[in-house]
């Protein structure tokens, strides 16, 4: 019945976001293998602080364009951290905690290259998975560069973490444009130079293959929007010793797409129980045409971080969670005023939740707007969502 709210809109959101990743794929070039398995650690972190604007030995840390590029980021960055990380981190370690909620795998779905949001929210979690529609891409090759290639790549740079910046979350739409330049390709560069500007070393970057499982009931209908492939990132964060790994996944997350790759959804279901963050996600978990990752995010998960466009609340309410509300909740931005939840307005009314600190999703005017919302969510001790297969 919650899909019911806003099916419509929701289709049209959804159909959008596709026509503008599908018409990026046309008019940029096939999507290029990962050339990072050979590369060393100090260059991939070279290059990753490069792309941030830090300071790096690589000889184009020399030129005019670069230090322009650094003294863009360095003041971007700074403009961040103050206005959005140090609250945002702040209120963390007040409501969350520094540890990993639950397990030690963090789940993020529908993430884009959006690491930092994980990353501050959720320090201590070993694991990271994120997928996507987003392309996987590849390590730019800098040392292949001349000076008016550096400029596109640092231009580029800036344009795909503009939207960030300035709202705290990527736009699927933009980013079919974004992530597809002759120089800036896919998920992987933006994730790098998000590690180098929060000072964490990159180990190594190999692609990360799931073994094929054969799907049930013949060959599905249709082509998939994305072809499954993976990468792993091992890192260290500051501080620390231990390897961790970000695992990302460029896979087309509807029922029809993953009819294709069942190995997938039993790849997501052996990671039970997990931490869930869900944020700024078109509200598609709420369609009817993603009732399958929809299921199995219900049944592997044992805490949940989201915003409103994450898992319906009436679900979470229904089955018992245990729900503390934060921030503002209110009708959402065009064109999803839809998928406005009754059941989770009268429970902002009921708690009356002190506003957020920071901003989160998609109600955003500028940094002095308090109407974001946030959700966290503990399952019931009772045990984990039994779901019909």
């Amino acid at each position: 019945m919650f899909a019911n709210f806003f099916s419509r809109l929701c289709l049209l959101a959804l159909t959008v976001g596709i026509a503008a990743a599908q018409a990026g794929q046309m008019s940029a070039p096939r999507e290029v293998e990962l050339n990072s398995t050979k590369l060393t650690s100090a260059h991939l972190n070279s290059v990753a602080r490069l792309m941030a604007g830090l300071p790096t030995t690589h000889a184009f840390a020399q030129s005019a364009v670069w230090k322009d590029h650094s003294e863009f980021m360095h003041r971007a960055w700074a403009r961040l951290n103050s206005r959005q990380v140090a609250a945002m981190t702040s209120w963390r370690d007040a409501e969350l905690g520094r540890t990993c909620p639950a397990g030690h795998t963090l789940m993020y779905p529908f993430s884009g290259p959006d690491f930092l949001n994980a990353h501050w929210l959720f320090p201590g979690c070993d694991t990271i998975v994120m997928f996507g529609l987003e392309h996987i891409g590849e390590v730019p090759d800098v040392d292949g560069l001349n000076a008016r290639a550096l400029a596109q790549l640092t231009a580029d740079v800036r344009v795909a973490m503009s939207n960030f910046v300035e709202r705290n979350y990527f736009i699927t739409e933009s980013m079919a444009k974004q992530l597809r330049t002759s120089q800036l390709r896919g998920v992987v560069p933006v994730v790098m130079l998000s590690m180098a500007l929060s000072d964490i070393e990159i180990v190594r970057i190999v692609p990360h293959d799931l073994a094929p499982l054969p799907t049930v009931g013949g060959t599905p209908d249709g082509q998939p929007m994305r072809q499954l492939k993976g990468v792993s990132i091992e890192y260290i964060a500051p501080g620390t010793t231990t390897t961790r790994r970000l695992h990302y996944f460029s896979v087309d997350a509807a029922d029809k797409g993953l009819a294709h790759y069942p190995e997938f959804v039993a790849y997501l279901r052996s990671l039970g129980p997990t931490t869930t963050f869900i944020k700024s996600a078109s509200y598609l978990l709420q369609s009817n045409q993603f009732r399958q990752m929809r299921d199995t995010l219900l049944e592997m998960s044992a805490f949940v971080v989201q915003d409103d466009t994450g898992l319906p609340y009436a679900l979470l309410e229904n089955e018992r969670w245990q729900v503390q509300l934060h921030g503002r909740y209110g009708r959402p931005i065009p064109p999803f005023g839809g998928a406005f939840q009754l059941a989770l307005s009268r429970a902002y009314r009921s708690q009356e939740p002190a506003l957020l600190p920071f901003t989160f999703g998609y109600q955003y005017h500028d940094f002095r707007d308090s109407r974001s919302n946030l959700i966290v969510a503990q399952r019931p001790a009772s045990g984990p969502r039994k779901v019909s297969r």
